[in-house]
């Protein structure tokens, strides 16, 4: 059901972002990978209960250890995990070398001013809901998230969904985003197999 207006869902190349960034940048990911922290239970976003499905620690470190996630129980029954993943990966069939993380989507300078500030009053930085980092731990330069962005939008293009459409993708290979809208909209979607990608 598309949109009365707005509601695209962007697409881009990775193959094309990946190029797009400066060979020092790629290779200092190559080299430091990315971190993801997630923080859960502390009254914004979802409860880990719900993220994990179980009301067991257990349950969670179980899932957790099996997925190098690493796990920190806080006060209050809080959550906070951390993963170590590869911003960079090869494609497996292709071979292809891709642009293939959150470095950006996840880092609370994405957001917009007002929703930044509020939480950033609200939280301290490691508290925040999500944000990522090199994955030693340490800040993402703010230039260097700023080039990031830049490659995304030099390679993004847009489309008007029409009733019935379908977008068929490679998730390795293709970056995908949703702008704004306004009324109703409504789009399925559907995975296909679960995939361990290759490491650089």
């Amino acid at each position: 059901t598309p949109a009365q207006s707005g509601g695209e869902t962007p697409i881009g190349s990775t193959r094309k972002i990946f190029e797009q960034i400066d060979l020092k940048i790629r290779d200092r990911f190559i080299e430091k990978q990315i971190m993801y922290v997630r923080n859960f239970g502390d009254g914004f976003g979802l409860p880990w209960q719900t993220v994990f499905q179980t009301t067991e620690r257990s349950e969670v470190e179980k899932y957790c250890c099996s997925h190098n996630i690493t796990v920190e129980w806080k006060d209050g029954n809080r959550l906070r995990t951390r993963q170590v993943s590869p911003a960079i990966v090869k494609h497996p069939q292709t071979g292809e070398i891709v642009w293939f993380n959150h470095a950006t989507f996840f880092h609370v300078s994405t957001l917009p001013s007002t929703i930044r500030d509020s939480l950033l009053a609200e939280f301290t930085e490691e508290d925040l809901p999500t944000n990522t980092y090199y994955g030693d731990g340490s800040p993402i330069e703010s230039s260097v998230l700023e080039q990031l962005r830049h490659a995304y939008l030099q390679e993004m293009v847009t489309f008007s969904w029409q009733k019935g459409d379908i977008l068929m993708l490679d998730n390795l290979l293709t970056v995908h985003a949703r702008n704004p809208y306004t009324g109703s909209r409504k789009v399925v979607v559907g995975m296909a197999e679960p995939l361990n990608h290759t490491i650089l």
